[in-house]
């Protein structure tokens, strides 16, 4: 008897592609235009803040809300709905008080989307087949495919930085309302989903220590992500080392991911976490004592570890330990804990220190940092969550 063939995840892929073409635009080229805007930099970095503030309480809250419906496509639809709305209040911000306002209503709503997205994909391997990270592949794709020709084509920063998203997100809205978001209603094994329970989940030991370890992880990650443009320029280096090395590093993560489900099964997830997180301090150890652009670009080769393990691996131990009922308050929590909390102590924390010690102090701080979550998962019981059928 034949297997049954896989159905393809073909609306899924449309989406996570449109969706990380946003996050290709808006990620490295959203300071720049609130510098056009006249804002100083402690004006930019409270805008740049107000997401991962966000990212704290409302992905928890929509994710809740998924399981709770039974519907996260609906969610994920009204999620990217509200985050339109907020670039489309942006784009016609002039002031930092409009920016700030606009910035919060697309946070409330978009700081939800890749938690809702993750967790329909995983309901899609679970029920038809294949595997999370080639799905989740596509979304890498999507950020190259955006970022690299809006930097070629641009030759100013201006409106085009919002418009641009907000056109994209728009797309990925109405997808999503044509296929994800019309979805019939499952209904998956374990507890129900309350928030007691929800709460029970995000209060358990080993639970706690795991964000606990992933959100030091993402501290440690911050001098990279918002201070590689100012540290190469200390360097005395080309722009076009920050190009290179971002290009290098997205194409390892894509690799992968498209090689995960060959190679990852085999490792504990435990040990492919702190392996990730090793790899990550040596990475910014060497950064820490180069002024070598080939050298600086050869250490972006790592960022498949630094966070494409990384983050298929913390998908894959939530859905160890997290019911399929809480499936989406699980994610929402990783969500929360490692870009909320984690991206809001590291860039505020990742800036301050590059003014006072500069660079080569700084990545050398990242890379004892980095140690720190290894140290936390090696040491974590081995207790683990009442899990039902994921």
């Amino acid at each position: 008897m034949s297997a049954q063939p896989i159905e393809r995840p073909y609306p899924l892929i449309v989406f996570y592609v449109l969706f990380f073409m946003t996050v290709g635009v808006s990620l490295p080229f959203m300071p720049g235009y609130f510098k056009t805007l006249g804002f100083t930099g402690a004006e930019s970095g409270a805008l740049l803040a107000v997401g991962p503030s966000f990212a704290l309480f409302m992905p928890p809250l929509w994710g809740h809300l998924a399981d709770r419906s039974g519907r996260p496509g609906l969610v994920l639809l009204v999620s990217t709905t509200g985050g339109a709305l907020g670039y489309a209040l942006l784009s016609r911000a002039t002031t930092f008080h409009e920016a700030f306002v606009a910035l919060c209503v697309h946070a409330a709503f978009a700081s939800s989307i890749t938690s809702l997205a993750d967790t329909l994909a995983l309901h899609h391997v679970q029920q038809h087949g294949g595997t999370y990270a080639g799905i989740r592949s596509w979304g890498s794709i999507g950020f190259v495919m955006a970022s690299l020709p809006f930097g070629f084509l641009v030759k100013d920063i201006d409106r085009t930085t919002v418009l641009v998203p907000l056109a994209l997100l728009c797309l990925a809205a109405v997808a999503c309302a044509l296929t994800l978001a019309r979805m019939p209603v499952k209904t998956h094994p374990g507890p129900r989903p309350t928030l007691r329970n929800a709460l029970e989940l995000a209060r358990h030991p080993e639970m706690v220590l795991f964000l606990l370890a992933t959100s030091l992880h993402w501290i440690s990650c911050a001098p990279y992500h918002g201070s590689l443009a100012p540290y190469v320029h200390d360097l005395g280096l080309p722009p076009s080392v920050v190009g290179l090395s971002a290009s290098v590093g997205v194409i390892s993560e894509i690799v992968v991911m498209f090689t995960w489900s060959r190679w990852a099964p085999r490792i504990p997830t435990r040990k492919l976490l702190i392996a990730c997180f090793v790899v990550s301090s040596a990475r910014w150890g060497v950064m820490a004592v180069t002024t070598n652009a080939v050298v600086l670009v050869a250490t972006a080769a790592l960022h498949g570890f630094t966070f494409g393990a990384f983050y298929l691996s913390s998908v894959a131990w939530m859905v160890e330990r997290a019911p399929g009922s809480l499936r989406a308050t699980g994610q929402a929590l990783f969500v929360a804990a490692t870009f909320g909390i984690g991206g809001m102590v590291g860039y505020r924390g990742a800036g301050a220190l590059y003014d006072r010690v500069g660079g080569h102090q700084l990545f050398a701080f990242a890379a004892l940092a980095a140690l720190l979550p290894a140290l936390v998962m090696a040491l974590s019981p081995a207790q683990k969550l009442r899990a039902g059928p994921a």
